[in-house]
């Protein structure tokens, strides 16, 4: 039932978890990484990943880059469900794929 919670593992890097998205989301080993502040930028924006920390200034900065496809982890936005909201809505008017996992 823990695995349906969290599905983030107690021993799981950050490092981890972007070569997982990445092959995950068809994406190649060898993609160009680039760490911006709180987040990843694959392949010079085509994908985003969200994975430390979360806030408006942040979804900002990640809009403005126009991914073609941003995954951010849910327990980011726990407590703050007006912020994930306008996420949400905030990537689709800019006609980007968001997806939280």
């Amino acid at each position: 039932m823990q695995l349906f919670i969290d599905p983030v593992s107690e021993n799981a890097t950050i490092e981890n978890m972007v070569y997982e998205f990445l092959l995950k989301s068809g994406k190649d080993l060898n993609s160009k990484i680039e760490k911006q502040n709180d987040y990843f930028v694959i392949n010079s924006s085509e994908m985003i990943l969200v994975l430390e920390s979360v806030s408006q200034t942040i979804i900002e900065q990640v809009i403005a880059q126009m991914p073609m496809k941003v995954i951010a982890l849910d327990k980011l936005f726990a407590g703050n469900d007006q912020l994930k909201t306008n996420t949400v809505l905030q990537m689709r008017d800019a006609g980007i794929e968001f997806k939280t996992v």
